[in-house]
């Protein structure tokens, strides 16, 4: 018996040899059958993002004609972004057709064998008359001998608001020959999107005409324009009102004014500013 034993011992102890590292080490997860990714989480209309969608074939058997399919919600995808671009495909990309038009884009694949995995990367361009709001991506691995469950992935915010905040400034440039005042038009986008363009005009008093400078002069007015602007930068604009013996000892006013911008600017406190000049003599004029 003791022999017998002895043997007996030596199995049960080769076993948990073997046994013991698979029993201590931890689990590995399990790859999530669909996995997506943005390159942003924050766009402005007009904007381009890159969206990834890895697929795995959590299955043992070979998923057919596989395809890699991206989706949104609450509304299609395609209601708000235009597919411009794909990279990881085998075969083509393009639209997924729905009751009412297309709903998502699709990337193909090919076969996908029990445990493989593939990546198609979808390039989009938002749409410039994109709504604002948020917009939650989904993924499917799709196929001919199978389809996954929708699932949801991260959320994308569109913001179709920049507040483009106006200021403006007068230095006098004078001499005897030509003596004028040059106006300082600065146009800042305080966010949160940026401000793809915006029109600052600036009234002439009576009497008064403009060298265009940076700016467009019509009749009476002068016109700025600037754009784009990310958040926090500030451009510029510069145009001339000359002076004359007319215009000594009276008080002029200027007020720049935001007259358009896109896309809608929230904040309307900020949309204009004033300067007042008085000119005392043809080589002293004062503006606050």
């Amino acid at each position: 018996m003791r022999p017998l034993r002895h043997a007996l011992a030596l199995v049960i102890t080769a076993v948990a040899t073997v046994l013991s590292p698979l029993l201590a080490a931890p689990a590995s997860a399990e790859e999530p059958e669909v996995a997506i990714g943005l390159s942003a989480t924050q766009v402005n209309p007009g904007d381009s993002l890159t969206v990834s969608v890895t697929v795995t074939n959590v299955h043992a058997f070979t998923v057919l004609s596989a395809t890699a399919r991206l989706f949104g919600s609450p509304g299609p995808l395609t209601s708000y972004a235009q597919l411009t671009g794909c990279g990881g495909a085998i075969g083509s990309c393009g639209t997924i057709p729905g009751p009412d038009g297309p709903i998502g884009v699709q990337a193909s694949l090919g076969s996908l064998a029990g445990g493989a995995s593939a990546t198609a990367t979808f390039t989009l361009q938002i749409a410039p008359d994109a709504p604002g709001g948020e917009q939650t991506f989904q993924a499917q691995l799709g196929g001919a001998n199978y389809a996954s469950e929708i699932v949801d992935g991260p959320v994308l915010t569109i913001v179709d608001r920049a507040d483009a905040a106006v200021a403006l400034t007068a230095k006098p440039r004078l001499s005897l020959l030509v003596p004028k005042i040059e106006f300082t038009v600065a146009v800042t986008g305080n966010g949160p999107g940026a401000v793809r363009s915006a029109t600052v005009t600036t009234p002439l008093p009576a009497g008064l005409s403009a060298a265009s400078g940076d700016c467009a002069v019509a009749a009476g007015t002068v016109a700025c324009t600037v754009g784009p602007l990310a958040p926090g930068a500030t451009a510029t604009r510069k145009f001339t009102v000359p002076i004359g013996l007319l215009t000594i000892g009276v008080p002029y006013t200027f007020t720049a004014t935001r007259t358009a911008s896109s896309p809608s600017d929230p904040v309307a406190a900020n949309d204009s500013a004033r300067v007042r000049c008085t000119v005392v003599s043809i080589v002293l004029v004062t503006c606050s």
